[in-house]
């Protein structure tokens, strides 16, 4: 109960911090600390290149794609709980059903194989981020986080709310275990992650004037569409620079056709 009451205090005193450091009108995004930002994001893609570039051509080279499929459904059922909470917090019945449901089809076989999809369940993530913007809560200032990559005030909080959300770190007597399980699940995504997009991240690093912006704009853009549930928006509701790039990137434990193009695997 300690570790729910200092998750909650953290994050309800991150939320003040969103609501009183809301977005640039003109939409951009609001970077106030962005030396700071971009010493991380160099240091974040020091790390790329040296450990998960390589390790991530290993993986998707030597793992056969089925067996890389089954890992993205496990690591999807696992955060099944935390979307349907979301769903519900978000006063989202449609979604809170359909999350729900996907969970349900995909437990028989404790989420190994995807049986959701072809009954017309595609994944739908929900994270407390998503959630503080659909209660009303602006971005904040965009950050950058060592090791975890973009993002801003909201989402963060998101971040700390989602880990005391999730009834894992509740299961079994041996919190070292627990947490250990936990960086391993977050490695394995991430690897994951960067297989499903390893050409495209490499070419947007090769052909961008300025990478940090650009990574910057294409996480605005997959936020505010994650908020809407992929519906689309208007030009004039979008306040970043609406160039498409986003949708381009393969999101951890998604199916293929959900998500635009699909990079070299």
């Amino acid at each position: 109960m300690r570790r729910v009451a200092i998750g909650t205090s953290l994050a309800l005193f991150m939320l003040a911090g969103c609501a009183s450091q809301g977005e640039q009108g003109d939409g951009a995004v609001y970077d106030p600390i962005e030396p700071a930002n971009r010493l991380v994001f160099a240091m974040n893609d020091a790390v790329d290149t040296m450990v998960l570039q390589p390790t991530a051509y290993v993986y998707k080279e030597v793992i056969p794609a089925p067996i890389r499929e089954v890992v993205r459904n496990f690591l999807d059922w696992l955060s099944s709980p935390l979307y349907i909470a979301n769903s519900a917090l978000q006063g989202d019945l449609e979604g809170l059903e359909h999350n729900a449901s996907r969970f349900v089809a995909n437990s028989p076989m404790f989420g190994l194989v995807d049986n959701a999809t072809g009954l017309g369940l595609e994944r739908r993530p929900e994270d407390f981020g998503q959630t503080l913007a659909v209660w009303g809560a602006d971005d904040g200032p965009y950050l950058v986080l060592p090791l975890i990559g973009p993002s801003n005030l909201r989402d963060t909080t998101g971040l700390v709310a989602d880990y005391f959300m999730d009834p894992i770190n509740y299961i079994g007597g041996d919190e070292d275990a627990r947490f250990r399980y936990q960086i391993a699940r977050k490695v394995v995504g991430a690897v994951d992650f960067r297989a499903q997009n390893f050409a495209h991240i490499n070419d947007l690093k090769a052909t961008s004037v300025d990478y940090y912006a650009r990574v910057r704009t294409i996480y605005k853009q997959r936020r505010e569409a994650l908020i809407r549930n992929n519906t689309p928006a208007s030009a004039s509701a979008s306040g970043a620079e609406s160039s498409g790039e986003f949708e381009e990137f393969q999101p951890t434990n998604a199916p293929i056709e959900q998500s635009g193009k699909r990079s070299s695997d």
